[in-house]
């Protein structure tokens, strides 16, 4: 499903706070399989290896090391923490659901104990990355 305004916006955001010179490869929309079955998150970060632009793939078939869910106006919080049990157990070691309406993140590393920020700074200890949620939502 294509990206709303606020989703595109947002995804643009997190790019730009993601993107950490020459520590990663970020990607957009870019097809996961995970025992064979086909997810698209908004956002992936993988560790920084050389793009092969002469032998390109379809569909990504390794976790990446975080990923980024951005709530769509159409779509439950339900339907994303279900995804987020499978990219976790499929050894995606970080996920962040980003909520528009109520300008709030939410930090999964694990199902038992995500972390909600709505207002000042959060750490990804996997990315080694602190973040203010205004340089998100502004």
């Amino acid at each position: 499903m294509p990206l709303s305004c606020n989703q595109s916006y947002l995804a643009y955001r997190i790019a730009k706070v993601l993107d950490q010179g020459n520590k990663y490869n970020l990607h957009i929309e870019m097809t996961l399989d995970i025992n064979g079955t086909d997810y698209i998150p908004d956002i992936v970060l993988y560790r920084k290896e050389k793009i092969d632009f002469l032998h390109d793939k379809i569909k990504a078939d390794k976790p990446p090391l975080l990923l980024v869910e951005i709530l769509s106006p159409k779509q439950a919080v339900n339907e994303v923490t279900e995804k987020f049990e499978v990219y976790l157990q499929a050894g995606v070691q970080s996920c962040w659901l980003v909520i528009p309406p109520t300008k709030t993140l939410v930090l999964f590393q694990d199902m038992q104990q995500p972390r909600s920020y709505s207002s000042g700074r959060f750490t990804d200890p996997v990315i080694e990355l602190e973040v203010a949620v205004d340089d998100i939502f502004s």
